[in-house]
């Protein structure tokens, strides 16, 4: 059965059986079946450094699998949907539909399940196209989402600082955190900054893949960022908006590094070393952001995992981690950065509701405390430790 056969949900619908397969570790539907599986228990988060308290007996064996949190840095469902009727969404035949809170795309509320989600939800702006207005765009799609989060307050809350998305998961909500890809917008003027501030943006990217006017993307190897751009930097952390070097060129990443006083991160970038793609961090550049005081985001893009690409395994996903942690500090950098909605992903990961089971897979294969890490309690301690 071909994807291009079905619509985007019946083809999720006809790859979960195999997909939780995949994830649980198994072979088969029967041996999937029969695996136990642990039940959430009630928690509270305990303070800025990502720590839980759980209720009843802390010995039992469902808490090592409980409460199931997640904080994913990077995802385009906002756009994918806000700007359906623009180009170059306009030209897709297969079509997302519905809202934050039920779609037909990989990151849907209604799938979420019992997990407890914090979700950074960017606006992402299209490289330079003669029918785009590249501020028009940012605000459509910022309007979108704070429509969004007024129809849907009973299950969403956007997280206006980072110390909001604690209270709003012990709240028992979706945190949603508003975040910028390509930063192209800037072409209006500077003061653009302080309408990303005042829309309750806690992250901003420079670029996407190309060149725009604050800098380029890992298209062009050879520039880096433009006097604008630099400027651009200091704006954000004015604002304590974090900086996020995603899609930035080489060149461009090692003058942010100069150039910032507070941590920065690379919200959805894998490990160079395990697949030479100009879009995943090298060694050198890993080290930089665990010296800030920063995150990575482990995407999920096929091209980003293995080289070439397509149908990678857990165990290919997993050895960025395993890399990652083989470097000092790495083990407290890891976060989640899925790309899901704007990315090529295995049916095992394309939708949230399966989450759970991506959670056993690295919990069996490092650890809880690894896999605690890396799915929340590092970009937990992160948001909510005051870096201003």
């Amino acid at each position: 059965m071909r994807q291009e056969d079905l619509t985007r949900k019946e083809f999720a619908y006809a790859a979960a059986a195999g997909a939780a397969a995949i994830l649980a570790g198994c072979t088969t539907k029967a041996e999937a079946k029969a695996k136990p599986t642990s039940k959430p228990r009630a928690a509270k988060i305990a303070g800025a450094d990502g720590k839980i308290e759980t209720e009843g007996n802390a010995a039992s064996d469902d808490t090592a699998h409980a409460p199931l949190i997640c904080l994913d840095m990077h995802a385009d469902t906002v756009t994918r949907i806000a700007m359906q009727e623009h180009p170059p969404y306009v030209k897709e035949m297969d079509r997302y539909v519905g809202d934050l809170a039920s779609n037909n795309g990989e990151l849907s509320a209604d799938h979420m399940g019992d997990i407890r989600w914090a979700q950074c939800y960017a606006i992402w702006l299209p490289d330079d196209d003669a029918e785009i207005s590249h501020i028009d765009w940012y605000r459509t799609s910022a309007k979108w989402f704070h429509k969004q989060m007024r129809k849907h307050d009973d299950r969403f809350t956007q997280a206006r600082t980072r110390a909001d998305v604690s209270k709003i998961l012990d709240d028992g909500k979706v945190a949603a955190i508003l975040t910028v890809e390509n930063a192209a917008c800037l072409d209006a003027g500077l003061e653009v900054v302080d309408e990303f501030a005042k829309d309750g943006v806690l992250i901003a990217g420079i670029t996407w893949n190309g060149t725009n006017v604050l800098g380029s993307g890992n298209d062009d190897a050879n520039a880096g960022l433009t006097d604008l751009g630099r400027q651009y930097i200091a704006a954000l952390e004015e604002h304590d908006i974090v900086v996020d070097i995603s899609h930035l060129n080489e060149k461009g990443f090692w003058e942010v590094n100069e150039l910032a006083t507070k941590p920065y991160i690379a919200t959805h970038s894998n490990s160079r070393a395990i697949c030479d793609h100009p879009r995943n961090l090298t060694d050198d550049q890993f080290k930089a952001i665990v010296a800030s005081g920063g995150l990575v985001g482990l995407n999920f893009h096929d091209g980003f995992v293995r080289n070439g690409g397509t149908l990678y395994t857990f165990d290919e996903l997993a050895a960025h981690v395993e890399h990652w942690l083989g470097i000092e500090g790495g083990e407290d950098a890891l976060a989640l950065g899925s790309d899901r909605d704007g990315a090529v992903v295995p049916s095992w990961l394309a939708d949230c509701g399966l989450q759970s089971l991506l959670f056993a897979r690295f919990e069996e294969t490092f650890g809880q405390t690894i896999a605690n890490k890396l799915f929340y309690q590092n970009a937990l301690r992160f948001f909510g430790t005051d870096k201003g």
